[in-house]
């Protein structure tokens, strides 16, 4: 091989060489900015997640509020049942004494 023909060898395969190197730099270049826009998109999606989190947690607080809402009405009961103990109570009394009076 003469001189010419190997300083010619040598561009040819040093091209090709610069060729594979800027498209290698190309593709890790196209999935940095593709990594980066998953990232962003994760980011959004874990913030939406979060709100989503603390707009439905009332929802789960809401077993305990029955629970209450229960309690409380069966203290209301009780009370209205004793209410009407008491009622009754005076009521009779106030025709024993009606009744003595009369």
């Amino acid at each position: 091989m003469s001189d010419a023909e190997l300083w010619t060898a040598f561009r040819v395969g040093l091209a090709i060489a610069a060729v594979v190197v800027v498209i290698a730099a190309s593709l890790l270049i196209a999935i940095w900015v593709v990594a980066r826009a998953i990232l962003a998109h994760a980011v959004r999606a874990l913030q939406a997640a979060e709100k989503i989190r603390s707009n439905t947690l009332p929802i789960w607080e809401l077993q305990s509020t029955n629970d209450t809402a229960e309690r409380i009405l069966e203290a209301v009961q009780s009370i209205e049942a004793k209410g009407g103990a008491l009622v009754a109570a005076i009521g009779a009394a106030e025709e024993k004494v009606r009744g003595k009076s009369a």
